[in-house]
């Protein structure tokens, strides 16, 4: 119980970042990376970005401290015999008009982390570099590790 109240005010602590790398006007909030066991080569970062800027942005991709590679991810959703199949696909980017909200979500658009090198356990915290384009962009940040999103 102590660990889960610690965990819930590190995660409130953390959950808000605005961002002005160079030209790069935005504000992530809620940034987590779901823990997995050992067995498993992938994992995924789910946040919350606004784009406070005038022009459109797009999540082009990131690195992480844990993994080989980072690409972001949309759900893909088929129907096939009157049944809704789920799956996702690998996209290039992610855009951001002006003043709206990615929403980066468990079941939803996600950042899969692969060739994961190491396993962090929930209440670590892993680096990890998101990139924006126009041009190279990259914000660099250290979000917890967690086995759910938090409420």
């Amino acid at each position: 119980m102590i660990i889960r109240i610690f965990l819930s005010l590190l995660y409130v602590s953390c959950a808000s970042l605005i961002a002005r790398a160079d030209s790069l006007p935005i504000k992530i909030e809620g940034a987590w990376v779901q823990a997995v066991p050992a067995v498993a080569d992938a994992t995924a970062a789910y946040m919350k970005i606004t784009n406070l800027g005038d022009a459109s942005l797009k999540l082009v991709g990131a690195s992480c401290s844990v993994a080989s590679r980072v690409e972001p991810m949309i759900t893909t959703r088929q129907e096939r015999n009157g049944q809704e199949i789920m799956g996702m696909e690998a996209v290039p980017d992610l855009e951001i008009v002006p003043g709206a909200t990615l929403e980066l979500k468990p079941g939803g658009d996600h950042l899969m982390i692969m060739g994961l090198t190491s396993h962090p356990s929930e209440g670590e915290r892993v680096k990890l570099t998101v990139r924006f384009a126009p041009g190279d962009q990259r914000l660099d940040l250290e979000v917890p590790v967690l086995r759910q999103e938090p409420k």
